[in-house]
């Protein structure tokens, strides 16, 4: 487990980069690696609301350092633009691949029509896996070389979720498929792992070659939620809970900031290794501290993930360079 307290190891000369680090889940991420002493990239599509998170992580840690590329992980062309310029720093030591997208259903539809909206990315892929798999994948292909430069690691932000799909991580979700934007959402997350674990397993091969102590690890919040949070004064939804409901919450969940916990100990704590699966200890992995977990044995195929590679790659339009 990683605290930011004064034993813990410090990341003062590194290089951070968290996607979706301007709210929620990786705000606190976010936070939380700039106190332990690392210069933070936002990397966000909202430049108001990273501005405005960079602000806020300036006035709750003195001295942090804090800058903001403009990603948009739903169009390949925002992708490759982020990659450039975030390939083109003096150095990266870590990438926290935390940004997802997730559709709520649209409660003024009738039930039957809900979860059926056949939502894209800008270049007409399922939003859920466009966006959480291969928007990222795309972006660890431009910033591997630096990482392994750096001996530096990828963190992977899967879901406790991945667990109930009963679809291999290859099969690609079409926009139009009668499935619920929940289960589309869970098909992301277990492709975002597989390709963690095949990316790990990829640099324990090359290791010594061309791979030096790079790593890739996947770690997962839990269940998060920001009635739970500290209150900071950014684009965050701060909803107000009556002390009642949130006690009931905490029952299950904790707040964002506890859910970034698993996310800083797998992007900084030399505890963490190459193919480790990080994520919160309590009951059925919804809270508690973090620690090391297994995934699902439908995360962990190396012939799936080989698929999922070079269809990645084609879609993408780029190589992973190992």
């Amino acid at each position: 487990m990683l605290s930011t307290g004064p034993d813990q190891p410090r990341l003062d000369g590194q290089v951070v980069v968290v996607t979706g680090g301007s709210t929620g889940l990786g705000y606190f991420t976010s936070e939380q690696l700039a106190r332990l002493g690392a210069a933070v990239v936002i990397a966000a599509r909202d430049a108001d609301r990273a501005e405005r998170a960079s602000r806020s992580i300036e006035r709750h840690v003195p001295g942090a350092h804090v800058q903001h590329v403009p990603l948009d992980l739903g169009r390949l062309d925002s992708v490759h633009a982020a990659g450039e310029q975030l390939a083109a720093l003096p150095r990266i030591d870590a990438l926290v691949a935390n940004a997802a997208v997730v559709a709520l259903p649209d409660w003024s539809k009738p039930r039957a029509e809900r979860g059926h909206r056949p939502l894209t990315t800008a270049d007409g892929l399922e939003l859920h896996w466009g966006t959480n798999h291969l928007g990222h994948f795309a972006l660890v292909a431009h910033l591997l070389p630096a990482l392994l430069a750096s001996g530096g690691r990828v963190v992977h932000v899967g879901s406790v979720i991945h667990s109930r799909v009963r679809q291999p991580a290859d099969s690609l979700p079409l926009p139009e498929e009668p499935q619920s934007d929940l289960a589309k959402y869970a098909r992301s997350k277990l492709a975002v792992m597989t390709f963690g674990f095949e990316l790990a397993r990829r640099l324990e091969a090359h290791r010594g070659e061309t791979a030096g102590a790079a790593s890739s690890v996947v770690a997962h919040p839990g269940t998060a939620v920001d009635a739970l949070s500290p209150t900071r004064a950014i684009a965050v939804n701060q909803p107000d809970v009556n002390p009642v409901t949130r006690t009931l919450v905490r029952s299950f969940a904790h707040g964002k900031h506890r859910g970034a916990m698993p996310l800083v100990t797998a992007a900084a704590s030399p505890e963490a290794r190459n193919g480790d699966y990080w994520g919160p200890s309590g009951w059925k992995q919804l809270r508690g501290e973090p620690t090391r977990l297994a995934p699902h044995a439908s995360a962990l195929d190396p012939q799936v993930a080989g698929r999922l590679v070079a269809r990645s790659e084609e879609l993408a339009g780029v190589r992973l360079p190992l």
